[in-house]
C-alpha cells in the first residue's frame, strides 16, 4: 500500500503526533545524560579531592611535629639553664651532667618523634661548651650560612623553614645523604639573650605523604616558590595557570584542568612550597564515555522499541481500515446487511458505529421510498376502482337541489350543496396540497351536515390567524381529526359537544390543535397510539393496525411523515372524561413558500 505524503493524511498525522513525544524523549535522554556525566565528574573530583585534603591534613601534622620537637628542647629549662651557665669548675662534673641529663634531652624528643627522619640539632653560641655529634654543634659552622645569619641578625624573627637547598652547614662527617627541610628556632635565656639555635631536620621524602601514588596517573609533588612549575608539572600551560593563581587567589588552594589532567593544589606557607597532586582524566573519561555508551544503547533501544510500537500500531489501525472498507464494498455492491464488527471507543471505533449508523439510515430511507411507492400504487388502483364520472355525479346532485328548492326545502338544499363541494374538493386531483383556510372552510361544510346525524348539539370554535390561512398544507389535513372528534368524543352525560381548531407558531413550525370535550382517551391506550405514531413508517401501519388506531389519524400521521419528514408526526394529549386534543405539527417555511411576510411581523 503506497502512502502518500500529505499534511491532512491519518499516516502524516500520526507520525508527527509520535514525533513530537519521541523529540521531547530525546531531548529528555540527552539532558539525564548530560547530569549523569556532570555527576560522575563530580563524583570523581570529589573522591581525588577527598584524596588530596588527606594528603594535605597528613602533610601538616608533619610539619606540626616537628614545630612540637622544636618546642621540647626550647622550653626545657634544664637545657635552656646549662647552656646559659655551664658549671665548669670540674671538668668531670660538667661532662657527668653533660652526658646523663643534657644530651638525654635531645634523645628524648627524637625518640618522641618515633621516626628516624626527623634529627634535632643545637647550634651553641657558647664554644666553651664542647661539641657532641650528632646532636650539639658550635654556631661558627654557619658564618658562611647567609640565610641564617640573617635570621640572627633579625631580632624579631625567632621561627623559619630552610628548603632543601638550603639546608644548615655541618662537618663533612655529619652530612646527611638526603635532602631535608630545616625548621630553624632561637634560644634564648630567660633574659632573653640568645644562647643558639635549634634545627629540626626532616628528609624531603618523607615529607611527602605516603599514601601518595606515583605513576602515569597519579603524582603528588612538592614545588617550592622560586621553581619553574611547567617543568616540575612537564606541561607549560598547567604550570602558567598553578603559578597565576598562587599569586590571584585569596584562599591559594582549589583545583584546575588543563591536557587531560586535573591538578589539586595547596600552599603551605611554613616551608613555601606548594602540594599539587596531579591525577589523569583517564579514569574519568572511562567512566564518562561508559555512561554515555550505556545512554546512548537506551535512546538506540527506545527507539527500536517505538519504530516497532509505532509499525504495529499502524499495522493494527489499516487492519481495520481495510475491514471497514471491505464491509462499505460489500453494501454499496447491495450487501444492506453487512455492519462493522468494531465495538472499541477508539476513533475508528466510532468511526465504525456511524458507518453502521449510516447504513441503517440508508436502509430506512430506502424503506420509506418503497413505501411511498407502495402507498402511490395504492392510491391509483383505489382511484381505479372508484373511479365514477365526476360529472354524472355534479349534475345529478343539481338536479336534486334544484327540485328542494322548488318544494321549499331550502335548508336540505344548502345540506346538498355542501355536500357537493365536499365531493368535488375530495374528488380533485389537479394537486396534493390547498391552503389551510381551505381545509377550514371543509370543516364548516361538514359539520353542517354531520349535525344532521346527531341530536348532540355540536360547536366548532376557530382560532387561526387569519395570514396563516393562506399557508400551503396537504389536504384532508383537519377532516379526518375532527371525524374522529364526532365519532369517539361524544359524551354520553353532556348533550354539547365542543370542538376548538386553533394555531400557533414555535420557531421554525406551525402546531395546529384539534380538542373537543369529550370522552377523552384512556392512559395506556393514549401512550400506545403515541409511540406507534413515532414508530418507523416500515413498521408503523402493521403495528398501527394491531393497536386499533383509526384509520384516518394513521393516513394522516403516514403522509404528514412521508410528506414533511420523520419527525413531523401526530401528537394526542387526553385526560379520560374531560377532554382529547390532537397537535398536528408542520414546517413553517413562510418566504420560501409564499414570498410573503412574516404573520408575526409587524
Amino acid at each position: 500500500m503506497k502512502l502518500a505524503w500529505n499534511k491532512n493524511s491519518i499516516v502524516t498525522r500520526m507520525i508527527v503526533m509520535y514525533s513530537i513525544p519521541l523529540i521531547v524523549f530525546l531531548i529528555i535522554v540527552m539532558v539525564l545524560n548530560h547530569n549523569a556525566q556532570q555527576r560522575v565528574k563530580d563524583e570523581f573530583i570529589l573522591t581525588n579531592q577527598h584524596a588530596f585534603t588527606q594528603f594535605v591534613d597528613e602533610l601538616e601534622q608533619k610539619i606540626g611535629l616537628a614545630s612540637d620537637l622544636k618546642d621540647v628542647v626550647t622550653k626545657n629549662i634544664n637545657l635552656l639553664e646549662f647552656i646559659d651557665s655551664p658549671n665548669m669548675s670540674s671538668e668531670s662534673e660538667f661532662l657527668g651532667y653533660y652526658l646523663d641529663n643534657v644530651i638525654p634531652i635531645i634523645k628524648y624528643a627524637t625518640a618522641f618523634s618515633e621516626n628516624s627522619d626527623y634529627e634535632i640539632k643545637v647550634f651553641l653560641m657558647n664554644e666553651q661548651i664542647p661539641e657532641s655529634w650528632p646532636y650539639f654543634f658550635h654556631m661558627r659552622h654557619q658564618q658562611q650560612h647567609e640565610s641564617i645569619q640573617s635570621f640572627i641578625a633579625d631580632e624579631a624573627a625567632t621561627l623559619m623553614w630552610l628548603g632543601v637547598d638550603n639546608a644548615p652547614l655541618l662537618p663533612k662527617s655529619q652530612q646527611a645523604d638526603r635532602k631535608q627541610y630545616t625548621l630553624v628556632s632561637k634560644l634564648y635565656s630567660s633574659t632573653r639573650q640568645l644562647l643558639g639555635l635549634v634545627t629540626i631536620m626532616v628528609a624531603e621524602q618523607y615529607m611527602l605523604p605516603s599514601g601518595g601514588e606515583h605513576g602515569q596517573d597519579r603524582t603528588l609533588l612538592l614545588i617550592k616558590q622560586q621553581q619553574d612549575a611547567g617543568a616540575v608539572l612537564e606541561d607549560e600551560a598547567a604550570g602558567e595557570q598553578l603559578q597565576q593563581l598562587l599569586q590571584t587567589a585569596e584562599v591559594p588552594q582549589g583545583y584546575f584542568m588543563q591536557n587531560e589532567f586535573i591538578y589539586f593544589y595547596h600552599w603551605f606557607p611554613d616551608i613555601d612550597e606548594t602540594l599539587v597532586y596531579k591525577v589523569a582524566l583517564n579514569e574519568l573519561n572511562a567512566s564518562m564515555s561508559k555512561s554515555t555508551s550505556y545512554n546512548v544503547l537506551m535512546i538506540v533501544g527506545c527507539f527500536v522499541i517505538f519504530i516497532i510500537t509505532c509499525m504495529l500500531m499502524f499495522k493494527l489501525i489499516f487492519m481495520r481500515l481495510n475491514r471497514m472498507i471491505a464491509i462499505m464494498r460489500k453494501v454499496i455492491q447491495g450487501d444492506l446487511k453487512m455492519r462493522i464488527p468494531d465495538k472499541r471507543s477508539d476513533e475508528l471505533g466510532q468511526l465504525a458505529q456511524d458507518m453502521n449508523g449510516l447504513i441503517e439510515m440508508n436502509n430506512e430511507l430506502i424503506g420509506n421510498m418503497l413505501m411511498k411507492e407502495r402507498l402511490r400504487k395504492e392510491a391509483q388502483i383505489q382511484a381505479l376502482q372508484y373511479q365514477i364520472n365526476p360529472h354524472f355525479i355534479y349534475n345529478t346532485l343539481d338536479v336534486f337541489r334544484m327540485r328542494l328548492i322548488k318544494e321549499k326545502m331550502f335548508w336540505i338544499a344548502d345540506l346538498l350543496a355542501d355536500f357537493g363541494k365536499i365531493l368535488r374538493y375530495n374528488l380533485s386531483e389537479q394537486t396534493h396540497e390547498t391552503t389551510l383556510g381551505e381545509e377550514l372552510e371543509l370543516i364548516r361544510k361538514y359539520m353542517n351536515l354531520q349535525k344532521i346525524s346527531t341530536t348532540h348539539y355540536i360547536e366548532l370554535e376557530l382560532s387561526i390567524d387569519e395570514k396563516l390561512k393562506k399557508y400551503p398544507v396537504i389536504k384532508f389535513l383537519l377532516q379526518p381529526v375532527v371525524e374522529n372528534c364526532l365519532k369517539h368524543g361524544k359524551n354520553r352525560d353532556s348533550k354539547q359537544l365542543k370542538i376548538e381548531i386553533s394555531s400557533e407558531i414555535r420557531q421554525q413550525d406551525i402546531f395546529i390543535l384539534i380538542k373537543d370535550n369529550g370522552n377523552g382517551i384512556a392512559r395506556q391506550k393514549l401512550k400506545q397510539l403515541n409511540e406507534a405514531f413515532r414508530m418507523p413508517l416500515l413498521h408503523y401501519r402493521e403495528q398501527a393496525s394491531r393497536q386499533g388506531s383509526s384509520i384516518g389519524l394513521q393516513n394522516i400521521n403516514s403522509r404528514l411523515r412521508l410528506y414533511y419528514g420523520e419527525q413531523y408526526h401526530l401528537l394526542i394529549d387526553s385526560e379520560p372524561g374531560q377532554y382529547t386534543c390532537v397537535t398536528i405539527r408542520i414546517p413553517y417555511q413562510w418566504e420560501v413558500e409564499t414570498h410573503g411576510s412574516h404573520p408575526n411581523s409587524r
